[in-house]
């Protein structure tokens, strides 16, 4: 567990991100999403299942614009109106989805996601294992131990593009090995399951 530290009307506020009250929008979450792959098995029809998913996508993303204005939209606490937008808007980019690669069979461009959908969650235990690693592991640096993640990032990234891009092209990095090695995989059709 770890505390959120903000700034109130009255000075720093600590809050719990992991809290009761997150908690509950938090299950909400996953509930939204189990009841819409319900809702795709369920359907069989492609064209009425992609309605179905626009439909309800745009009903839950339009109640969370209206309800922010008495429970603002936010991150950190797992608020309801945080769950109906990115709930809503997932759906409809999953509507989306399944009417560009299911009905008009335009799948091509979507080769490069196979590997992170086959392995996913090889990928996410090495994407751990690697954010770890590369926080834990030290490199020395004008005299000074410092992580590896420091010294790709500060050292080699951001001098020649600048914080912003450095950041970014850090993660897209980061997510290429995560893809290389879910793509090992997926061509020698090795499938890591529970």
């Amino acid at each position: 567990a770890h505390m959120y530290k903000d700034w109130g009307p009255d000075g720093q506020i600590a809050l719990d991100p992991e809290g009761l009250l997150s908690t509950i929008p938090s299950i909400a979450h996953v509930l939204i999403g189990f009841l819409f792959g319900k809702m795709i098995v369920e359907t069989k029809n492609n064209h009425k299942r992609v309605e179905r998913i626009m439909i309800w996508g745009t009903v839950l993303a339009f109640a969370g614009l209206l309800l922010q204005y008495g429970c603002p939209i936010n991150k950190k606490i797992w608020s309801p109106t945080f769950v109906l937008i990115t709930t809503g808007f997932a759906a409809q980019l999953l509507g989306l989805l399944i009417w560009i690669i299911d009905i008009n069979k335009k799948s091509r461009w979507s080769r490069f996601f196979h590997s992170f959908g086959i392995n996913p969650l090889f990928i996410y235990v090495l994407a751990e294992i690697m954010a770890s690693a590369f926080g834990n592991i030290k490199v020395t640096h004008v005299g000074e131990a410092i992580s590896l993640k420091s010294y790709i990032y500060s050292v080699l990234l951001e001098p020649w593009t600048g914080a912003y891009f450095g950041s970014l092209i850090y993660a897209l990095l980061f997510v290429s090995l995560c893809w290389f090695a879910g793509y090992i995989l997926y061509k020698r059709e090795i499938y890591i399951k529970i």
